[in-house]
């Protein structure tokens, strides 16, 4: 498969503040990406990099190309809806089309048409007459309609309820995506979009914490739920994570970067795989449970 992104040793400052640090990562043709970092973890400014909107020390192609020296050819292969993403309040749907048609060289009007047709958006409907849900639906009928490499989607369901969001993203598997294409999403929601990633990455402080395909996910990370009789037994096997739940303890375990197996932990209680989100917290807080843990020696 080609490299539609590869990123090496990116870095990015504003002012003082790191916003990308070391940021490595290839993405090939045909992958769903999820990129999961907190409010300020740097996702954005990654994907701004990858749009050629913002540069960043290091190397960096899209498509082959250089994404700020060759912003507007990129743009020729490369579709984008941002969380921030607005249209005219006067326009319609069928004036959109019209006017894509004539400044994108690689959009389909018959597509979009056909899209619109499955959804309650008449042509000739003002943007200003729809809902916030008819207007995401309106933005994915032009990029289905465009043929790109490169699907950049930045919180793109943001504000959507749990039915609109299902839909947008059951639409976006059926009407655009195939091996030929690239999805990289940045979504809170986790949750939502698990099921239909090729592998998630996830960055904290403008750094990668996590670049996984979901066909490994299971393999690497396993929850484990015991008795807190137990606690000090499944400490000395490194859980990278521990919470109270209502069965009890859950641990949190790292397999590919330990020398815990999945028997040793199975002995003390019920495992399953973690969801995105536990990993998610997991890496996130369980830093700041090392770093007590450490003061706490520390200081004794």
């Amino acid at each position: 498969m080609a490299n539609i992104i590869q990123a090496r040793n990116l870095h990015k400052r504003y002012g003082k503040a790191p916003a990308l640090t070391d940021v490595n990562l290839t993405i090939e043709q045909g992958e769903i990406v999820g990129v999961v970092g907190t409010n300020g973890a740097g996702k954005s400014t990654l994907l701004k990099s990858i749009l050629g909107l913002t540069s960043a020390t290091g190397e960096l192609t899209v498509c082959g190309l250089n994404p700020r020296q060759q912003q507007a050819k990129l743009m020729e292969k490369v579709s984008f809806i941002a969380d921030t993403a607005t249209l005219p309040k006067w326009i319609t749907p069928a004036q959109l089309f019209e006017y894509s048609q004539k400044v994108h060289p690689n959009f389909d009007i018959k597509l979009a048409e056909q899209f619109l047709a499955k959804t309650n958006i008449k042509p000739d409907m003002r943007v200003k007459h729809m809902s916030k849900g008819m207007v995401t639906q309106l933005h994915l009928a032009i990029v289905i309609a465009i043929n790109s490499e490169l699907l950049v989607l930045d919180e793109p369901t943001l504000g959507l309820d749990v039915i609109r969001r299902k839909s947008f993203y059951n639409s976006l598997l059926e009407d655009y995506f195939d091996d030929n294409n690239t999805i990289v999403i940045t979504t809170h929601q986790i949750e939502e979009v698990e099921h239909i990633l090729t592998r998630v990455v996830f960055i904290d402080n403008g750094q990668v914490l996590l670049d996984v395909q979901m066909q490994d996910f299971a393999e690497q990370f396993v929850q484990l739920t015991t008795h807190a009789s137990n606690q000090s037994q499944v400490e000395l096997l490194s859980p990278i994570y521990t919470n109270k739940v209502l069965e009890g303890i859950a641990h949190i375990f790292d397999l590919k970067n330990s020398d815990t197996t999945l028997e040793q932990i199975q002995q003390f209680g019920q495992t399953k795989t973690p969801s995105l989100a536990d990993i998610f917290v997991a890496l996130i807080e369980g830093k700041t449970q090392s770093s007590t843990t450490q003061q706490e020696v520390t200081y004794a």
